[in-house]
């Protein structure tokens, strides 16, 4: 049988671009979902603080050793200082600002770009503890259930990653998780800035800023009995809602309550004092709305070449296919033609 041969062409282009189609949908996707090696961007977030008024405590004022319900503003930069492969170190960097104090928190994570989960860090790159667990950012495509787990920097430790429910955020479809992390302050770069211990006369002074609790227990004679100075212990708890873009693992919209709170030992039992430090802030709608446009255009390129692109290459490369197999056999006719030859020449006549 003779086959055209503009049917092998066709047969064979088709092919080709039926093999792009996976290539596209396989190979260039997953890299295309990496994060980005020249990641560099700031979310901003407000809302309210108390905070342990050093100043006032040092000078004795105990009724003005905290300040409450302050205002802040929060910035928080997230920057891929290298790349190794498929793992980035990310610098996660929240500034503070809460009247003319800027509070500044650097951390620093090897991150694997596909799932965004803690990695292996490159050599000679020291990082903090957080392999296995997300940190800074969530995976595109998030699971809607509660298999992800999370590093808290403040306790460095890795707790779950609860799945509450689905909503909207800018018109796109999220997914709301929330982590809840408590335990002993762990962070070294916290604990600098926290005291020690306090001169017993300072520990006494704050009976009523206390809550309720703890001031039935701070009895003159458990008071005295305290060594000078206090030696002071400190836990921390932190809730984060997130809600995170279904396809792109943009999150969207968040909301962080981190409080840190001091302990000493009163009566022979651990006892919380009051909390030293009490942030609530969540992502201004400014931001909010900037993310939620990052999501817009990076889901339709997700689109595009997940599912549009595949799609119409496999859709060209059927129809190719098609064509060259209705066409595959030479007419009648012209395979008789070119059998015939020229009696005169000796060659085959078209």
């Amino acid at each position: 049988m003779s086959i055209r041969r503009s049917s092998i062409v066709l047969a064979s282009v088709g092919l080709v671009l039926a093999a792009l189609a996976v290539l596209v949908r396989y190979v260039v996707v997953p890299i295309a979902t990496k994060l980005p090696g020249d990641t560099d961007e700031t979310v901003r977030y407000s809302g309210r603080a108390t905070m342990l008024n050093s100043e006032a405590l040092q000078s004795g004022d105990t009724a003005h050793a905290i300040d409450s319900n302050v205002p802040i503003t929060v910035d928080r930069r997230l920057r891929v200082t290298s790349t190794h492969g498929d793992t980035a170190v990310m610098k996660d960097v929240l500034t503070v600002h809460a009247g003319s104090q800027d509070l500044l928190s650097t951390h620093t994570y090897a991150i694997d770009r596909k799932d965004m989960r803690g990695s292996t860090p490159p050599s000679g790159t020291s990082v903090e503890p957080s392999k296995g667990a997300l940190s800074s950012a969530f995976p595109a495509d998030g699971k809607r259930d509660d298999s992800c787990t999370f590093y808290d920097s403040t306790t460095r430790a890795v707790v779950p990653v609860q799945y509450t429910d689905s909503a909207t955020r800018e018109g796109r479809a999220v997914n709301v998780y929330k982590i809840t992390a408590a335990g002993p302050v762990k962070d070294p770069s916290m604990l600098k800035t926290l005291p020690a211990a306090l001169p017993k006369k300072l520990v006494g002074g704050l009976g009523a800023s206390l809550p309720e609790a703890t001031r039935a227990k701070f009895t003159p004679a458990a008071v005295a009995a305290l060594p000078d100075p206090v030696p002071l212990a400190y836990t921390g708890k932190t809730t984060i809602l997130a809600y995170v873009d279904q396809q792109t693992g943009i999150a969207i919209d968040q909301t962080i309550d981190q409080q840190v709170i001091a302990n000493t030992v009163l009566e022979g039992s651990r006892t919380s004092l009051l909390p030293v430090s009490a942030f609530n802030f969540k992502i201004t709608p400014a931001s909010v709305n900037d993310l939620g446009d990052q999501a817009a255009s990076a889901g339709l390129l997700l689109t595009l070449m997940t599912d549009i692109a595949p799609l119409v290459l496999l859709v060209i490369a059927a129809a190719l296919i098609l064509i060259a197999y209705l066409r595959r056999r030479r007419p009648q006719w012209a395979t008789s033609a070119i059998s015939d030859t020229d009696a005169a020449t000796g060659k085959l006549v078209a």
